[in-house]
């Protein structure tokens, strides 16, 4: 067998058999329904025996016709008295003859308490008359007192556990179990008389007998873990089939908790049918047949090794220790009564045994308590004021040392010698000397064994809530969460796995023996500790129903001997999980623990939120930091000063998307010519990246420019060079050379918009483009051709990227060729700068305040312009400049 259980399971049932919540009320309402009415029969049962009537002591045989088998007689009785044995027959009581015992109730009604009635007795072949007198003497006596305690012991038990664990199946099974007890102390342990109401509690009791042993396995299969048998995977064959079935009917199949419980009343039911059929074919035993009690024997005896093996295989100490408590109270408890109902009355003759083969049956319910109280049993915590248990102890060694004196005192009355006050005086000092130091050792005992050091627990934990919430340094937030919390419950090992910035499972440090606890990301263990949102104990971990991953984790955990495992999630998100070891007391974790645990883990996940939402803050700041520095560089790279070209005007603006951006604009002064070169550069990409791009674009183009300048060269040589720098990552550029003696652009232009041209009466034309436009850094070996433009006095050229025409408004509508045109012609006339301004404007109306993707950058340049400008272009990176 092997003790499997899923993770969404209670302690002591399997997921499937956990009850939604539309049929955890009717199988409420029939558990208790079943447990009040075994209550009142046990009531209707104790009430009884107090109520007098007049009868004889006989205990008859309900199924010996005719008249009146004595099965037994209740000692002190009036049929003892008389002279009547066990196994004589009563043939008539008073005037009238019997046929069954149900005819006595009605004749002796006739008479009362303390009439002597003449009796007709039959032993063997003689017939002979006795006078008995009748009494009110029941069964009251102080063994079935301690019968009544007893099934009150056991009742009181299984309410207590049920009432706090009503959705535990295993504890269901135990109340109904506990009320089983009741009814069979009370009910079926009572002598049998001739009224109704005593065969009505005594079939209550008998009932209760034979579904006893059904029920106590059917506990022992579901406690501390549902039992899953496996026992067909060394099978081959038509062998492992049979098996296989066998195994699939035991651990799944409803028929057999039918066929569990059905079996022993079934068997009553069909062998008393035969014995009152057909006289007396065997011996009963207590009323029983034969059978009945092996077949009860036997289940008795499959529950005990039920519960042997959940001992044998408990994987931690502490419930083995828990186990091991209740399998030696049940087996001392149960094998008495066992020995004394079926063995001794088939050696000794004798039936009146019974009542020894139950005093040790006190045993079973006091173990469940002691485990309890001791080991949280059922994880119920008992809280019990240590004033009331030094008040017990202080009472039993008050009365141990009240005996002590009393005893010594009467053995030395005779002595002469130990008669006189000093000797008393002595030898009651010699008590105290030696009672007080076995009082102070008890109480030692007690507190180290029912109650732990939780002083000023809630206090430090309210304490560390708030140092967890506001610390916003990892290594101590971690610090908090598991030495902190370790020292708070005491535990042996608590450890804190987070998310590795790698690969994001779950891990920690690795143990002393080298082993690290690794949780991928996206196993199914993970899954199932955010799907739950609470502690799992690691006995509720199925490890043949996880995946390959989280059974290695599992195994990993047990071997560090972790006990629980703690999610912190939030927004349905795993932040970490807490892996926690055993406490330190040797306590199993209860629900006091575990909603301790739980509430660390919600503020851990604030205060991982905190601290991460700190980390991002700060990294953004020293981002923010860093852009602001190469802003600053950037902004040294663009031109401080415009070019003083004569009968040129030109005026240049670069405004990023973002803090820094992949545009920029240029100008190269070519030393003993005259010529001049302009280059407008567009990167793909945003931000950093695409700024250090544009960075080694332009300095290759620099570079390439100063030993030739020719465009078509330039554009071929940087191409190479930039295509073997980052992949994927472009740069539009337009290269043009500026002559101002011959008037003439000569330039190639490379995924770039052509510049756009306003001359004459107010036209605005593209100057042509050469054939090829590949932007630089799309192919490695692309052949760029160059085109010279003849330019005219008045000319106004605008040269741009595509950040201009490309603008978006806030319906995606893009600002468009025809309406920069438009807006171009209709400001030509102004001064550069202010021109800039009017189409920066009419863009910004355009989008109005839509958020923008793409840098916008563009040089104005005029030719005949008046004076040569020697005012400095504009970069807009977040400032102007003049």
């Amino acid at each position: 067998m092997q003790n499997v259980m899923q993770v969404s399971a209670p302690p002591t049932a399997a997921a499937s058999d956990r009850p939604s919540g539309a049929s955890r009320a009717p199988r409420r309402r029939a558990v208790f329904s079943l447990a009040i009415a075994g209550c009142l029969i046990a009531l209707m049962s104790v009430v009884d025996m107090f109520v007098a009537r007049p009868w004889d002591g006989v205990v008859p045989d309900p199924y010996a016709a005719p008249g009146i088998l004595i099965q037994d007689l209740v000692p002190g009785g009036g049929a003892e008295k008389a002279g009547i044995r066990p196994g004589d027959v009563i043939l008539g009581i008073g005037h009238r003859m019997l046929a069954r015992p149900a005819d006595a109730p009605p004749e002796l009604r006739r008479h009362g308490v303390g009439e002597s009635v003449r009796y007709l007795v039959q032993r063997g072949e003689q017939v002979f008359e006795v006078t008995v007198v009748l009494s009110a003497y029941r069964a009251a006596s102080l063994s079935y007192f301690y019968f009544a305690f007893l099934g009150t012991l056991f009742v009181t038990l299984g309410w207590f556990v049920y009432s706090r664990r009503p959705s535990d199946p295993a504890a269901a099974v135990f109340f109904l179990l506990c009320t089983l007890f009741l009814l069979f102390f009370v009910c079926r342990l009572r002598p049998l008389s001739y009224y109704w109401i005593d065969y009505f509690v005594q079939l209550a009791g008998t009932f209760a007998l034979f579904l006893l042993p059904a029920v106590f396995l059917h506990f022992f299969l579901l406690f501390p873990s549902r039992k899953d048998l496996r026992f067909a995977e060394g099978a081959t064959g038509r062998t492992r089939s049979f098996l296989a079935a066998l195994q699939r009917f035991l651990n799944g199949s409803s028929l057999f908790l039918v066929l569990l419980y059905t079996l022993p009343p079934a068997t009553y039911v069909v062998k008393m049918a035969a014995y009152a059929g057909s006289g007396r074919p065997e011996r009963l035993v207590y009323g029983a047949p034969l059978l009945s009690w092996i077949l009860l024997a036997d289940y008795l005896v499959l529950g005990l090794l039920a519960l042997f093996h959940s001992w044998w295989t408990a994987p931690e100490r502490r419930q083995r220790q828990q186990i091991l408590v209740l399998l030696v109270g049940t087996l001392s408890g149960t094998v008495p009564f066992v020995l004394v109902v079926f063995w001794f009355p088939a050696f000794f003759k004798s039936d009146r045994l019974l009542a020894w083969g139950v005093v040790p049956m006190a045993l079973v319910p006091l173990s469940f308590a002691y485990s309890i109280v001791r080991f949280r049993l059922f994880d119920v915590q008992v809280i019990i004021k240590k004033s009331i248990v030094y008040a017990l102890v202080t009472a039993a060694v008050t009365g141990f040392y009240a005996l002590a004196i009393v005893t010594g005192s009467r053995l030395a009355s005779s002595y002469v010698l130990f008669s006189s006050p000093l000797f008393a005086f002595s030898f009651a000092l010699m008590i105290v000397l030696v009672v007080d130091p076995l009082r102070r050792r008890i109480q030692e005992f007690v507190d180290r064994r029912f109650f732990r050091d939780r002083a000023d627990f809630q206090r430090a934990l309210v304490e560390m809530s708030r140092s967890v919430v506001s610390q916003l340094e990892r290594g101590k937030l971690h610090e908090l969460l598991t030495g902190r919390t370790a020292e708070l419950l005491r535990l042996e090992r608590l450890v804190l796995l987070t998310p590795r910035p790698e690969d994001g499972a779950l891990a920690a440090p690795a143990a002393g023996d080298g082993s690290a606890l690794v949780l991928p990301l996206g196993s199914r263990l993970g899954s199932l500790l955010v799907e739950r949102g609470d502690p799992v104990r690691m006995t509720e971990l199925a490890p043949v129903r996880l995946d390959e991953a989280s059974r290695r984790f599992w195994e990993a955990a047990h071997k560090q001997g972790v006990r629980v495992l703690v999610p912190v999630v939030t927004r349905g998100r795993l932040l970490g999980l807490l892996a926690v070891g055993a406490k330190r007391s040797e306590e199993d974790f209860g629900p006091e623990d575990l909603d301790h645990l739980t509430t660390i883990a919600n503020q851990g996940a604030l205060g991982l939120e905190a601290v991460a939402l700190h980390e991002e803050l700060t990294r953004r700041a020293e981002v923010e930091r860093d852009l602001e520095i190469a802003r600053d560089i950037q902004v040294s790279l663009f031109p401080r000063e415009l070019p003083k070209l004569p009968g040129f005007d030109f005026f240049g603006v670069s405004r990023p998307a973002k803090v820094v951006g992949g545009d920029f604009y240029d100008f190269l002064p070519f030393a003993g010519d005259g010529r001049l070169g302009l280059v407008v550069g567009d990167v793909s990409g945003k931000s950093i990246p695409a700024s250090l791009l544009m960075v080694a674009a332009k300095e290759i183009v620099y570079a390439r420019a100063m030993t030739n300048p020719d465009p078509a060269v330039v554009f071929r040589e940087s191409n190479r060079r930039i295509y073997a720098i980052k992949r994927r990552m472009f740069v539009a550029l337009s290269y043009f050379v500026i002559d101002p003696e011959a008037l003439t652009l000569h330039y190639t232009v490379g995924g770039q918009p052509a510049p756009l041209l306003v001359r004459g009466e107010g036209a605005v034309v593209e100057i042509p483009s050469p054939d090829v436009r590949l932007p630089l850094g799309a192919l490695r070996d692309t052949v760029y051709d160059a085109r010279t433009f003849f330019l005219r006095r008045g000319d106004l050229l605008l040269f741009y990227t595509d950040g201009l025409n490309e603008a978006m408004s806030a319906n995606q509508v893009p600002y468009g060729d025809e309406r920069l045109k438009a807006s171009l012609v209709r400001h030509a006339s102004k001064p550069l700068p202010e021109l800039a301004d009017e189409l920066l404007e009419d863009i910004r109306q355009f989008t109005y305040g839509a958020e923008q993707y793409d840098d916008q950058t563009f040089v104005l340049m005029r030719v005949d312009g008046g004076e040569t400008s020697l005012r400095r272009g504009r970069i807009d990176l977040g400032r102007t400049a003049e």
